[in-house]
């Protein structure tokens, strides 16, 4: 299991429109897995959510979607670039970066860099 986001506790209308469910997503990724039919996919998720989170129920549907290679991969020495990008642009007042290219390609990691340059920009602003 690479990844699990409880959509109903994100999203306010999901959790309205089924209150005595919930809906969430589950991310695996082992090499081999793609391969391998839907229902074991899907069977290998309740199993470890089982095992992560405890007795879950079983569910009412469930849907893989198959995305090879669907998120990028940062090339070696990837943390030690942005450290240098970001102590160079740390002498550059007024600007603040955030997104992909950074700390994470995921949504959760880009609003995460979004909201720390914002605070940033803001508090540049506030001091000049």
């Amino acid at each position: 299991m690479k990844a699990v986001s409880f959509l109903s506790d994100k999203w306010a209308w999901l959790r309205s429109a089924a209150p005595d469910a919930f809906v969430l997503r589950a991310s695996v990724g082992e090499d081999d897995l793609p391969a391998r039919p839907d229902r074991h996919l899907i069977r290998t998720a309740i199993t470890e959510l089982r095992q992560a989170v405890g007795p879950l129920g079983e569910p009412v549907a469930a849907r893989v979607t198959r995305w090879d290679r669907g998120l990028p991969q940062y090339a070696v020495g990837h943390h030690d670039r942005v450290r240098d990008i970001r102590e160079a642009a740390a002498k550059l007042p007024g600007l603040a970066l955030c997104g992909a290219a950074y700390e994470g390609v995921g949504v959760a990691a880009c609003v995460a860099t979004g909201r720390t340059a914002a605070r940033q920009a803001l508090a540049e602003a506030e001091a000049a």
